[in-house]
Parts: structure tokens; C-alpha cells; sequence
């Protein structure tokens, strides 16, 4: 099965700001397998200093034609997608987004009775934690390579 999971940091609210994304992580599934991870970062006040380096992009819907194509036409995974999807439809509002796979959703169904269903507890609990020299949680590339492997592991 193809699809593509992903995850967006954002800026949180913090200081009555707004929540904007700063980072954009891709895993491309194929199969069962990764065959391809992208990442994206925005240029937006609140966001880390690797958000406005020379290689970070405007905006999000700045720089829709950019990132976009790589979401577009696929079925999009995310974990608790209600960040995400809330993400895509704000920026482009008239654009059709998915279907739509929440693997949170999905891990509550197959295991009900889970002492959590954080992503990286889920991870922790079935052998899934990515190894990625330099990263961790709440990294956008990280968290969406995250979630492509617990999707491929409760079978999408």
C-alpha cells in the first residue's frame, strides 16, 4: 500500500501568538516500505532558529506550490490527525486533502486497553523508535517516519 505520512511542528500559542507551522515532515511509503522522507521548514516568527535558515521556505501557503505537490493525490497518515488536517484545510481551504489514516485512532481500536497511545509510547511499546543520528521527538521528519512505521506495523 502507498502513503504518505506526515507531521507538521508548529509554534504553539504561546504569548497570545498564533499557531503557526514551522517544520513539515514526509515519510513516503511504498509497500512496506520507506522510500522517501522530505522535510520542510517555514520561516515564521516563534519558530527555531532552523526555521530561518537560508534554505527554509516563506510561509506555509506561501510556499503552497512547493511542499503541496508531495501531499496531493495520496492517502495522508498522521498520528491524532486532527493537527494536521486542521493545518492543510486553513492553508488551502478549497483543496481535497487525503483519505485521511489516524493511526492513533487506528492503535485504539486494535488495542483498547493501552496505558497510552502517545506516538512514541506506541513506538516504545511495539519496537518501532526510528534511528535517526541527530533527532528525536517532536522533529517533524522524525515524528512522520514515526508514524509510517507504526501504520505498516497495524497494517493500514
Amino acid at each position: 500500500m502507498e502513503f504518505v505520512a506526515i507531521d507538521f511542528e508548529t509554534t504553539g500559542y504561546e504569548n497570545g501568538g498564533t499557531n503557526e507551522p514551522w517544520q513539515l515532515g514526509i515519510a513516503v511509503v511504498d509497500g512496506i516500505k520507506i522510500v522517501e522522507t522530505r522535510e520542510f521548514f517555514f520561516d515564521v516568527e516563534g519558530a527555531p532558529e532552523r526555521a530561518h535558515e537560508a534554505d527554509a521556505l516563506g510561509t506555509l501557503q506561501s510556499s503552497f506550490e512547493t511542499w503541496a505537490p508531495q501531499l496531493l493525490g495520496h492517502r495522508l497518515v498522521a498520528h491524532n490527525i486532527a493537527c494536521e488536517r486542521t493545518i492543510l484545510t486553513r492553508t488551502a481551504p478549497l483543496t481535497k486533502w487525503g483519505p485521511w489514516v489516524d493511526t492513533m485512532k487506528l492503535a485504539k481500536a486494535r488495542y483498547p486497553r493501552l496505558p497510552s497511545y502517545a506516538l512514541g509510547d506506541l513506538c516504545e511499546m511495539f519496537g518501532l523508535v526510528p534511528q535517526m543520528e541527530g533527532r528525536t521527538w517532536h522533529d517533524g521528519l522524525y515524528d512522520a517516519v514515526a508514524c509510517a512505521n507504526l501504520a505498516n506495523f497495524l497494517s493500514i
